[in-house]
């Protein structure tokens, strides 16, 4: 018995390192935003992949039976994934169970893992009836008992020694237990982790109330980009967009209005800018854009277009009230016109407050020459 439960051990061991594996690979590739056939056909074949190399580690009970936990991968996959990813994934260990002969044994096995699937769905039915949690223990519980369950009624029915039973039946039964709601926690440990991982990440780069960059990621990507201007010897422009009297809109309407017109102004400058033009919000009411490959005239049609979208945009801030903001922005291009890469943020502010101190709403740069005046 001991030498069998040090199989059935090994068998676990091999599970766990394989979904480790997987489920690293399924970040990094982050799988969950590609296309949605797409997703399901990986993760279906991963989780039929997976069984039917615990089958090649099986134990081998008689010369036609063998005995590993190819259940928990089919189980894994319809508890946090989906039924169409169970259902290939249970094709597939079929199909690889005969691979290894076209015996009595895997004729069994092809009808034991049909009655596994069928079981697994009305478990899964029923608790989504009785509001049990997706990835509840209660379910996995029920799954594993129904698995260990039928396992014993084919085993005893394929296998004649009543003496190897004696001691298969418990040992498949306890790993089997003790796999499944391990395999359950570790594969809901692993998402957790990932999912603040990637929190944390997003909120490191990501302005909270705008989704839009925040300074940290302007930074990095503005280093990225003034290199790569330099090196190409391409044009790259900055504009730099505060909002005008913003303090008095705070005071007069609270602050959380002041968020939701900071959160529709991300949304004005996604609009008015290209695809690939990078729009951040630097601070309080302040913004920027970085316009690769873009001349100064461009930069300033740009500017002018976020200044025009902005005045005539109504912002609700109450059920019966409608308000307008203006907003004032500077603009820089090198080497146009700032011929020193290391003065653009200082030039594109200088501009900024040029613009406010002679009126704002208005659209300014450094060649001393007011642009873009509202009438």
């Amino acid at each position: 018995m001991l030498d069998l439960f040090n199989d059935l051990f090994f068998n676990l061991c091999v599970l766990f390192s394989l979904i480790f594996i997987y489920l690293q690979l399924r970040w990094k590739i982050q799988l969950e935003k590609r296309n949605y056939l797409i997703s399901v056909l990986i993760d279906g074949v991963a989780g039929g992949l997976l069984g039917i190399i615990l089958m090649y580690y099986s134990i081998q009970v008689t010369q036609e039976t063998i005995v590993d936990l190819r259940y928990i991968p089919v189980m894994l996959v319809i508890m946090f994934l989906g039924l169409p990813q169970a259902l290939i994934s249970t094709i597939l260990i079929i199909i690889g169970r005969f691979i290894f002969g076209f015996t009595t044994s895997a004729v069994a096995a092809f009808i034991m893992m049909a009655i596994l699937m069928l079981g697994f769905v009305f478990i899964n039915k029923l608790s989504v009836k009785y509001n049990i949690g997706r990835h509840s223990f209660k379910k996995s519980l029920a799954m594993i008992l129904f698995s260990n369950i039928v396992f014993s009624v084919f085993i005893y029915i394929l296998v004649k020694d009543y003496g190897v039973l004696k001691s298969l039946i418990p040992s498949y039964w306890i790993i089997s237990i003790v796999g499944g709601f391990t395999s359950v926690f570790f594969v809901e440990y692993i998402r957790k982790t990932q999912y603040l991982l990637m929190k944390y990440e997003e909120e490191s780069t990501t302005d909270f109330l705008t989704g839009l960059n925040n300074v940290r990621q302007f930074d990095a990507i503005w280093n990225s980009l003034i290199d790569n201007a330099t090196t190409k010897g391409e044009k790259l422009s900055l504009l730099f967009i505060d909002i005008d009297h913003f303090k008095h809109v705070n005071d007069t309407y609270g602050h959380p209005v002041g968020d939701m017109i900071l959160a529709e102004l991300g949304k004005i400058l996604k609009n008015t800018t290209r695809s690939f033009d990078v729009v951040s919000r630097n601070g309080g009411e302040e913004f920027s854009v970085i316009l690769p490959d873009s001349p100064h005239p461009h930069a300033m049609e740009i500017a002018e277009r976020i200044r025009k979208a902005v005045e005539a945009y109504k912002f609700n801030v109450s059920k019966t009230e409608l308000i307008n903001i203006t907003v004032s922005i500077g603009v820089a291009t090198y080497p146009e016109t700032v011929s020193d890469r290391n003065e653009m943020v200082y030039i594109a502010d200088e501009c900024l407050y040029k613009a406010k101190r002679t009126g704002r709403n208005r659209v300014c740069d450094n060649t001393y020459e007011l642009l873009n005046t509202t009438h």
